[in-house]
């Protein structure tokens, strides 16, 4: 059977897409593992992957524990890289690059809070309007 593409874990592409995807890319290249290994371990598509590491898609919330578990990734580090995603902070890390690193930080440290946890799921079946409430009154917070 052909092989398709480069061989697994070499990527000539070094471009920061957000938290998610950096992190997700870099786990996946340290473990020398192609986009199709953390496809099939999350029972998705390979193009799913590549779309989440390029940022044009958040990873679902049920899918954390199986890509936390393949790249041996933190729940509370894809949590918080997630939400990132999700909450429109790609904006935020765009034109504060060295806030968005401590923003990271901050909810990578307050994750294990089981009061964020709480706001994480009411987050994630919360509709749209309610969702960009959020992300308008996080950024203000943060900028404070």
């Amino acid at each position: 059977m052909k092989q398709r593409g480069r061989p697994k874990g070499r990527s000539t592409d070094r471009r920061s897409f957000g938290p998610l995807g950096d992190l997700i890319r870099k786990h996946r290249l340290e473990r020398g593992h192609g986009l199709a290994d953390v496809a099939k371990a999350c029972s998705c598509s390979v193009q799913f992957i590549s779309n989440i590491e390029h940022g044009r898609a958040p990873l679902p919330w049920e899918k954390l524990p199986s890509i936390s578990d393949f790249l041996k990734i933190s729940m509370e580090e894809l949590q918080a890289a997630n939400l990132s995603v999700r909450s429109d902070f790609q904006s935020f890390a765009k034109t504060a690059k060295a806030r968005a690193g401590l923003a990271a930080s901050t909810f990578t440290h307050v994750a294990r809070d089981k009061e964020l946890q709480e706001i994480l799921q009411a987050y994630q079946v919360a509709s749209l309007a309610n969702r960009k409430k959020f992300v308008k009154s996080a950024i203000k917070l943060l900028s404070e």
